[in-house]
């Protein structure tokens, strides 16, 4: 039994092993554990601003109601990820996710779940030890999710399939909105009379 329980999890780690990457270095980089995450349907986010006190901020427009995340990365000056970081204050209609990956610490933030309108929240990050923390304030703008608009009926369907089989001469005609519209459409009307 035990070796049935070990071999089943060397094999489940195996499959992982090709999944790593290696970085500028050739040092093996770990797949990162939060890649499978929902994302937003449309998630804009603006290259991150600094104002002349150092205070960093970044503008994001995310969609609503599909509980998909909206991320962003930053790196320190030199490059790096942040050795630590906090969100205070918290977004009041949603969630914030911070971690480190690859060098880069990642910002996520995820709507709550009928929320539409404004939302800020404001990251602090630390570069190293003893040295100042820096703001990142994000704006956010959560919009309603764009569903598509199905084509208005005609206000006379069967009058204008009248017509247009009397006018126009047979041909194949494919529409993708109806079977009876396609058989409708492409009927035979008799050939009209030539003096």
């Amino acid at each position: 039994m035990r070796a049935g329980v070990v071999g089943a999890t060397l094999l489940a780690l195996g499959g992982c092993v090709g999944q790593q990457s290696r970085g500028p270095s050739g040092i093996e980089i770990p797949p990162n554990p939060f890649a499978n995450e929902k994302r937003a349907a449309h998630c804009e986010v603006s290259p991150v601003q600094t104002d002349a006190t150092g205070r960093m901020s970044v503008s994001m427009t995310v969609s609503a109601g599909d509980g998909g995340t909206c991320p962003f990365s930053v790196s320190k000056g030199a490059g790096g990820s942040y050795v630590s970081f906090g969100v205070v204050p918290p977004p009041e209609n949603g969630r914030a996710f911070l971690y480190n990956y690859d060098n880069r610490t990642y910002v996520e933030y995820t709507p709550a779940a009928d929320y539409k309108g404004a939302d800020s929240f404001t990251v602090e990050l630390i570069p190293a030890h003893a040295q100042p923390r820096r703001q990142l304030q994000v704006r956010v703008q959560v919009e309603p999710a764009v569903v598509a608009a199905a084509p208005a009926p005609s206000a006379e369907p069967g009058k204008k399939m009248a017509e247009s089989t009397e006018k126009k001469t047979p041909q194949a005609v494919h529409h993708a909105t109806s079977r009876t519209v396609h058989h409708a459409v492409s009927r035979h009307a008799p050939a009209a009379k030539t003096k």
